[in-house]
């Protein structure tokens, strides 16, 4: 069962030029993905590539003079904005690239039972202990989290929302070998939850160990979605070229790099 279909979306910004002239830009374009219940799908390609617009149309957040063509459907119905305003933050929760994200006012045990039971405080305790954050972390605000402990907070307020669909933005920017690591651990705790989660990034290693599929990104389309058992043996079994010779520039494969040029050729 698919919890998520998105169809032929292009996802397109309004620019003004010379006083009150007018252009479009198209920045997504004919993006076609599926995403299953209890699957964990990256989203993997080069930084200003677009892939960050794709969670925003999502999730209704693209800015005042974005929009989107196409269609989003979240477990066979429209995700328009009736339905968005159900389920987002509940059903579908967003984990963004920003930490900023988090309320500054509030202290992080407080913001993470916002939309909690009272019954459910205990809860939250515990899940807090198992993603690693002590109790001294309740108590704190988001400016005196490290960069790795909020990421940890945003995780487990996640996982506390019940969400079934979880869409996270960049989750390990600037992180170390050993705070990356605990994060796909924390994402593989949600997927044994029997949560769905789909994964934006641009670390390819980091969707490599965590994802059972990946989407390759590149130039606001997606140009191949295989398992990630095709990526390896020098990604043989890829079907774009370009995803082969992404594979083949990483250094345990012979670091082949290609110039901008011979990249488009292959796209």
């Amino acid at each position: 069962m698919n919890i998520l279909e998105i169809k032929n979306l292009n996802i397109s910004f309004f620019q003004y030029q010379k006083g009150l002239e007018r252009r479009r830009l198209d920045v997504v374009r004919n993006l076609e993905l599926d995403l299953k219940k209890g699957e964990i799908m990256a989203v993997f390609g080069a930084s200003g590539s677009g892939k960050s617009l794709l969670a925003h149309a999502i999730l209704g957040l693209l800015p005042y003079n974005g929009f989107y063509e196409g269609e989003v459907c979240y477990k066979g119905k429209v995700l328009d904005e009736n339905l968005l305003e159900k389920v987002r933050g509940k059903e579908i929760f967003f984990i963004p690239q920003t930490i900023n994200s988090l309320n500054p006012l509030l202290k992080t045990a407080k913001q993470a039972r916002l939309t909690l039971k009272r019954s459910d405080y205990k809860r939250q305790e515990e899940v807090y202990r198992n993603f690693g954050l002590g109790k001294e972390v309740d108590k704190m605000y988001p400016f005196e989290l490290s960069g790795g402990m909020a990421r940890r907070v945003l995780v487990a307020d996640a996982f506390l929302s019940g969400a079934e669909l979880i869409i996270a933005d960049e989750p390990t920017p600037g992180m170390d070998k050993k705070a990356t690591d605990e994060i796909i651990a924390y994402f593989k705790d949600l997927k044994a939850a029997g949560k769905t989660s789909l994964i934006i990034s641009h670390d390819i290693n980091m969707a490599l160990a965590l994802a059972d599929r990946i989407a390759i990104f590149y130039d606001g389309r997606i140009i191949e979605v295989s398992p990630v058992e095709a990526f390896s043996n020098g990604g043989e079994d890829l079907k774009n070229p370009y995803s082969r010779m992404l594979i083949k520039a990483l250094p345990e494969n012979g670091l082949t790099l290609l110039s901008k040029e011979e990249v488009e050729g292959l796209c």
